[in-house]
């Protein structure tokens, strides 16, 4: 039910034309009419919402009407704040009154809770906000639904859920999977209702009114509804603090999807947030260019050359460890008396102490007890030439009596690592008694 608009570049129009239907005529008497009821079925120490009429408002003058103290924390509610709650998916403001830092900030039954970082003397409060992060949230809060509108304009996707986070934001779409081309006009769409610059409006309906407008979803709360118009693009039921035009979101930029419960979670970022992503990711490609010594262009085509040659590297690395494994091995028999062959090898990795026992039971017959660490555990190999006749299995017992250990095998090899690194030592020696004990070889 979006109305016509001409869009900057080769988009087409969003959707067909619509009769002429003005929701601004009487607007003004409407609001007039009912700007009493706005806080209806609050108490009468409700805190008049500031942000409501002006979300630019950065500094303010306010009444001390209640304190106490939460969570370790002094609490103020005032008459009146610019301090918007955590809720709708948009985080609380920060800020201060007078010079006290206000730390959090949450809504209960109508009045607005500030929790300080220490005591607030006085009845008469001069409010600040941290402005900087207000506008940041107005940036993302105005991008999401825009980019909402967009999923629902070009595939019908519905926005089952918005989360702003410190760092970028989520919307949750219902829709199981999406084309890459598809979601590419998805974004485009967005920014260009960004660059179009449209007006966005709030204003207050009662819920018999509501079936004027082609909100994108139903209220979740009855009686007097706040309105968010992205003009004639998008009508959402919304309390947050948004840009007074779309121009102001600066940029909407799609980074990822996540599958989540059978839909798709979509990260993005709009304005600021836009231009510190492009910087950051600028940085690190610049970076990959100088070390792989080629044009950024290249970095991709660089990066999948050495990758295959580091895994033709490592297959010849593997067939050499194992005749280097091999030689070692028969050496170490030929200085043997047979039996049961032990070691500890700090310098070894866990896959080259396998390789080595392996060859030592295949080349004779003969027991190998062997350790290895890695970060800050060590793995333990106990392996059986299978002409011995014995299950290695048995010894698990005996070492998990002392130590905590994970893993196992067959009854010719086991695997075994533990997180309690300085007991290597104390293993190899548990399982070179048993393996005297049940085989009466020394």
């Amino acid at each position: 039910m979006s109305a016509r608009r001409d869009l900057p570049g080769s988009f087409e129009p969003l959707s067909k034309s619509l009769p002429e239907i003005s929701l601004t005529v009487g607007l003004w008497y409407t609001w007039k009419k009912r700007r009493r009821h706005m806080n209806n079925n609050q108490s009468d120490q409700a805190t008049e919402r500031l942000y409501f009429q002006d979300a630019y408002l950065q500094e303010f003058s306010a009444r001390v009407t209640g304190r106490e103290s939460r969570e370790g924390s002094p609490v103020v509610v005032l008459d009146r704040t610019a301090f918007y709650p955590e809720s709708g998916g948009q985080p609380h403001d920060l800020g201060w009154l007078n010079e006290v830092r206000v730390i959090r900030v949450e809504e209960e039954n109508g009045r607005i809770l500030h929790f300080l970082e220490e005591e607030l003397t006085g009845d008469e409060v001069r409010g600040r906000l941290d402005w900087p992060r207000r506008f940041d949230h107005m940036q993302q809060h105005t991008g999401q639904h825009i980019l909402s509108q967009a999923f629902y304009e070009i595939i019908k996707g519905e926005t089952l859920s918005f989360h702003l986070g410190q760092e970028e934001s989520t919307v949750e779409i219902g829709i199981p999977a999406i084309k890459d081309e598809t979601l590419q006009r998805v974004e485009e769409l967005a920014n260009r209702i960004v660059f179009s610059d449209l007006e966005v409006k709030t204003y207050f309906l009662p819920e018999e009114e509501l079936k004027t407008i082609p909100l994108r979803k139903p209220p979740k709360k009855s009686g007097l509804v706040r309105v968010v118009e992205v003009s004639g693009f998008d009508y959402s039921a919304c309390g947050g603090t948004h840009c007074r035009r779309t121009g102001e979101v600066g940029l909407i930029k799609i980074l990822k999807q996540d599958k989540i419960r059978g839909n798709l979670r979509f990260s993005f970022v709009c304005g600021f947030r836009a231009l510190r992503e492009f910087e950051n990711r600028r940085r690190y490609l610049q970076s990959a260019a100088v070390l792989l010594s080629a044009e950024e262009s290249e970095v991709a085509a660089c990066v999948e050359k050495n990758l295959a040659e580091l895994k033709n590297y490592k297959k010849k690395q593997k067939k050499l460890e194992e005749r280097l494994s091999f030689f070692e091995a028969r050496e170490m028999l030929a200085q043997s008396q047979g039996g049961i062959i032990s070691g500890l090898y700090p310098e070894k990795s866990p896959e080259e102490v396998k390789f080595l026992a392996l060859n030592l039971v295949h080349q004779a017959e003969v027991l190998a007890v062997l350790a290895a660490y890695r970060n800050e555990h060590f793995h333990l190999v106990v392996a059986a030439s299978d002409g011995l006749k014995v299950d290695v299995r048995e010894v698990i017992p005996v070492l998990q009596a002392e130590m905590q250990l994970k893993g196992g095998g067959s009854p010719t090899l086991i695997e075994l690592v533990s997180p309690e690194k300085d007991k290597a030592a104390r293993a190899i020696e548990l399982v070179l008694e048993f393996l005297k004990v049940r085989t009466g070889r020394a």
